[in-house]
Parts: C-alpha cells; structure tokens; sequence
C-alpha cells in the first residue's frame, strides 16, 4: 500500500547491533559484492564459445537457486538495507576499479562505457514507464534527436561537446513534447500503438532528410569530448602506466550515470513522482483528487526524453560516427526489455537490466545467427516465471504476490472470509 511505502522510506530504525557485528557484517556484505564482481568479470572475459554457455547456463542455475533460498534471499536484503551507504561504497569502488583489470583489452572497456550508456537512456524511459506507467515503444527517437543535435553541433559548427550535451538532451525532450501532446489522446496499448508508428517515421525521416542528417551516409568525423585542449581519444599517461583512451569515454559515461541516477531518486520520492505513481495506479482517482494529469505526463514523456537525448550525445561522440541503423526499432526494444526485465520504477534493477542486455548478447556474438534466438527465447522464459522483473521494486511484488493469492484463492472457491488466516504481507 502507498502509506506502508511512504512509512518504510521515512521511518528511521535504531541499528542495535556491536561493532564486532557490524564489522562481521560488513565483511561478509562486502566479501559477497567482490565474489560477484569477480564473477561477472571472469564471464566478460571468456573468449570460447562453449564456456561462455556454460558460463551463462551457470548464472540461470545461480538465479534459479537463489530463488528456492528465501533466507538467504531475506539476509541479503537485511545486509543491504542495514549497511546501505557501505554497499554503496563497495559497489563504486569496484565500478571505478573495473577498467584496470582489462587495460590488456581496452573493447571490453568499450563495452563498459555503452552498458553505461545504454543504462542511462533505460533510466530515462523508467521515468515514463515506471515512474508514471506510460508505455513508449518509440524510445530510439530521443537516443537519435540527440545524438544528431550534438554531433552536427560539433561538425558543422564546432561547438564544442560540453555545450552540444546539455543542447541534444533539451533537443530529444522538445520531441518527447511533440510525442506526448497528441500521443496522450491515448493511453495503455493505443499509446503504445502511437509511439511505435511514431519511432517508425522519425527512422525514415532520418534517411531522407540528408540536409539534416546527410541520410544513410551518417555523420561521421565527430570529434571526441576535450578539456583544456586534452581530447578523450589520447591515452592517459601515469609515468611508465599508459591507460586506454576507452577509459576516458568509461568514466565519463559512469559519472552522467551517477547523475542520472541522483535526479531519478530525486523525482522518484518528490510531490512530482507520487504524483506519476497515482496516474501510474490509478488515473481516474488522480483525477478526482485534482492531479492535472495531461501537464504531468507530458512532463514525464519529456523528462525521460531528456536523458534519451543525453544518452544518444555521448554515443555519438564516443563511436564518432552516427548512422539511422542505430536508431532502428530494435534499439527502441531492447531499451524497453531493459526497464522492464530489470524491474520497471526499481532504479538499481533498470541498471542491472541495462548492463545484461547490453553485454549478452556481444557474449553470444559467436552464435552469430542464432545469438537473437538465444536471447529471446531467454526473454520469454524471464517473462513468464518472473514477470515483475529480476528486481521488481517493493509495491510491484506485493501486488503480484497478492494476485497469485487471489487467484488461488478463486480456483479453490473459498471466499475472502474464509481467508482471513492468510499472512499479514499477504492481505496487504
């Protein structure tokens, strides 16, 4: 319920624990975070196709496991919650740290900055999606408005990155704007419907209209970010330690994540974001308690838009080349599986969602053909035994749990009388 998550969120609980346990706790947290990042790095860096599927049958055995275990499930979440800023700590000093175990192979460097990327335009769309429960399929068209804005910016008028950023995020939200306002006429499927024809348009205007954006020969020569006259594709020198250039487009694309994520917070627990999550839950009664529902949404499509619009500017300068194949319906799917996979309004879900289908699918590039197949065969069998998602926030799982209790309930024919010895987090 609304009031139990406001509640939740608010209430501070007196941590009893010693130090010795604090400590132990700490330890074993931290111990946990490092086995699993080591894991996902010996997985990044398996080269052999039949390791890499054993690596990944492995993962969905972890997965499957993990959820048989209820109480380790309950003591992993007791350890986060309890020790929050601490696994906080922990999981950005392995971030910061993750490009120095591969300076030998600067693409799985490379393949860092787009997860981040990419984890920045799913956490876009989890603002509208999520956050206010609009389905967009047409998401690509906020990637592609900025990344034209900023790298035509950058070729034709020399502006410089810093400037073009800011300019191509402000640019895919004016076309999250002009989406909205006619899209909202709509709403669930229809709205879907709306912006997937919407996207469809934008990616052919893209290859006709070369004067804008010189059509299927792309944009090419983007020049890269530069401070002070240091451009991001020159090496960073620490004495005789030379550092991959990709490193530079890492840690940029981590810090705008960081950001992202701040602001996604930020509105998340604001007047403005319960107020999405009223539309979100129920339109018609955020009507009745005076909810100016078409202002709020088309504030939600434009805000999502915007991190879209930043996402797609720091693409284009980091690949220096921007083309209408990246722009596709694909992309615009594989955006919306990840918010949804991830766990549509859990922010640490979308990024985990975001990074694992940006980096499968490369892993399964050895299949070639069938690589697709794979991964979306593995899709419908996460869609169908988890549909909340792998990290489905709080009000998502209680709703699932209490409709596979109802349904259970109606197969069985007894009534809600007759239920009323069920668990409290059950009822709620």
């Amino acid at each position: 319920m609304p009031e139990v998550d406001f509640i939740e969120t608010q209430v501070a609980r007196e941590d009893t624990r010693s130090l010795a346990e604090k400590v132990r706790d700490r330890l074993a947290l931290g111990g946990s975070q490092a086995a699993l990042f080591a894991a996902f790095m010996v997985g990044l860096a398996l080269e052999d196709t039949i390791l890499v599927t054993g690596f990944l049958l492995l993962i969905v055995a972890g997965a499957v496991g993990w959820g048989r275990l209820p109480r380790l499930n309950r003591w992993a979440g007791e350890r986060i919650t309890k020790d929050k800023r601490f696994a906080q700590l922990v999981l950005v000093a392995l971030l910061v740290a993750f490009p120095f175990f591969f300076l030998d192979n600067p693409y799985l460097i490379h393949l860092g900055a787009l997860a981040a990327i990419f984890a920045i335009m799913a956490l876009g769309l989890n603002i509208t999606l999520g956050f206010c429960g609009l389905l967009d399929v047409g998401f690509a068209v906020y990637f592609a408005a900025g990344a034209y804005m900023s790298s035509q910016l950058a070729v034709i008028f020399d502006v410089s990155f810093w400037i073009g950023l800011p300019l191509g995020g402000l640019t895919a939200a004016f076309f999250g704007f002009l989406v909205a306002w006619p899209a909202l006429r709509v709403s669930d499927h229809y709205l879907a419907l709306v912006t997937l024809g919407y996207g469809l348009i934008m990616n052919l205007l893209h290859r006709n209209f070369t004067f804008l954006t010189h059509g299927t020969d792309g944009v090419i020569n983007i020049p890269p970010p530069s401070i002070l006259g240091w451009d991001f594709v020159t090496p960073i020198t620490i004495g005789e330690l030379e550092l991959p250039f990709q490193m530079n487009f890492y840690f940029l694309a981590l810090i705008i994540v960081a950001l992202t994520i701040f602001v996604s917070i930020r509105l998340r627990d604001s007047n403005l974001g319960r107020q999405w999550e009223a539309i979100r839950e129920d339109e018609v009664a955020a009507r009745c308690f005076g909810v100016n529902v078409t202002r709020l949404k088309i504030i939600a499509f434009s805000t999502g838009a915007f991190f879209g619009g930043i996402g797609g500017a720091v693409f284009a300068h980091m690949i220096g080349f921007v083309h209408p194949d990246n722009f596709v319906l694909l992309t615009s799917i594989m955006i919306l599986a990840m918010v949804i996979i991830g766990g549509m309004g859990n922010i640490a879900g979308v990024v985990v969602g975001a990074v694992a289908l940006t980096l499968i699918p490369e892993r399964l590039r050895e299949f070639e053909d069938l690589r697709m197949l794979l991964f979306g065969g593995a899709l419908v069998l996460i869609m169908i035994y988890r549909p909340q998602g792998l990290f489905p926030n709080s009000r998502r799982r209680r709703e699932l749990q209490a409709e596979k209790i109802n349904t259970l309930i109606a197969e069985s024919g007894r009534d809600d009388a007759e239920a009323a010895g069920l668990p409290d987090e059950v009822k709620a």
